[in-house]
């Protein structure tokens, strides 16, 4: 049974795995010192023990061995959980070469404004179209690399789509690029996973992945009623 929310990402059940990983090492030696603590409570309980003992310290050598072993099996494993995470992290970071959409995603008090590049595929053009509404959907399309320019408008955001694994912060004055490539169609949630004041839970807004014939009627419709709007205004 899998606890995690389905993943819908190329990366995502990779960032999965390494969790199960970090889990397995850091149980086990909870498990470890656990026992190690208890251990000794229950063995010299007042009512097994009559009498204190006094520890000379004759075993020193000894339980520095131990102490030594139990650092070098946690640098071991620290170790391998870095190996492990290499190949994950690097994917998660490394920029596909091919880019097929880019948005501009802008945490503000409280709610994700969306920027579509308009026709032209360049933003800070006429033809952009800002959806700056709550609860309001970010129309992307399955099995493309999809760029996120992630910005803040005012304090430290976090763009969180929980089915992707995709967490990262938006700080005011910076512009940080991520990416993902939706596997499945649906309706997921994007949050904020950094409280950002008194409506940070309200802070909702929805990513729709859809196929590549829906997603250019979407972008079509889109963008005619931009210009239909633009014209309007003239």
């Amino acid at each position: 049974m899998n606890i995690f929310p389905e993943s819908v990402s190329t990366y995502g059940s990779g960032i999965d795995n390494l969790f199960w990983l970090i889990l397995a090492f850091a149980g086990t030696a909870f498990v470890i010192s656990l026992f190690l603590l208890l251990y000794p409570l229950f063995k010299n309980h007042h009512t097994r023990v009559k009498r204190a003992s006094y520890i000379t310290g004759s075993l020193g050598k000894f339980h520095f061995k131990l102490v030594a072993v139990a650092m070098l099996i946690m640098a071991m494993s620290d170790f391998i959980i870095l190996f492990a995470e290499h190949s994950t992290w690097e994917a998660f970071t490394t920029l596909p070469k091919q880019k097929d959409v880019e948005y501009i995603v802008t945490g503000r008090q409280w709610n994700w404004i969306f920027t579509y590049p308009g026709r032209d595929g360049v933003f800070g053009t006429a033809d952009d179209v800002v959806i700056d509404e709550p609860n309001s959907e970010l129309h992307v399309p399955i099995n493309k690399n999809a760029f996120f320019q992630l910005k803040a408008k005012d304090v430290v955001h976090s763009f969180f789509v929980v089915n992707t694994r995709l967490k990262q912060d938006c700080i005011p004055g910076r512009t940080i690029t991520r990416w993902i490539n939706f596997t499945k169609e649906g309706k997921y949630d994007i949050s904020c996973a950094e409280i950002c004041g008194i409506a940070h839970t309200k802070m909702r807004n929805f990513i729709v992945v859809e196929s590549n014939e829906k997603y250019d009627h979407f972008i079509d419709s889109l963008y005619n009623q931009q210009a239909a709007t633009a014209g309007n205004q003239q």
